[in-house]
């Protein structure tokens, strides 16, 4: 759910605001003294999309960590047998060799 940002022109409050609808009005009253808000571009963080991780979708059973690294060379495997994620690029390669497709 995104998560947008909101500068009060009064007294400088920042505000942050889930909103599932994209084509919601860019203003809002101030939460603190009511006054009106701007949206303001937020910093993101890049963090999340690089980190590695372990998917449990493409994991094997860890009694198949062998046979499932022989069918699918250079693929790591964790000693619970979760696929270990380099980034989106890697999940997206992997799961292609897979067969799998990834919904949007």
């Amino acid at each position: 759910m995104p998560i947008y940002e909101y500068k009060c022109n009064k007294c400088g409050q920042i505000t942050e605001e889930f909103q599932i609808d994209t084509n919601v009005n860019n203003e809002l009253l101030c939460k603190k003294c009511g006054g009106d808000t701007k949206k303001i571009v937020s910093r993101v963080n890049t963090d999340l999309v690089n980190n590695e991780r372990y998917s449990n979708t493409m994991g094997v059973n860890p009694r198949q960590i062998k046979e499932a690294e022989r069918m699918f060379p250079g693929s790591v495997y964790n000693s619970k047998g979760q696929l270990r994620i380099n980034n989106r690029k890697h999940k997206i390669y992997e799961a292609k060799r897979r067969g799998l497709t990834e919904l949007d």
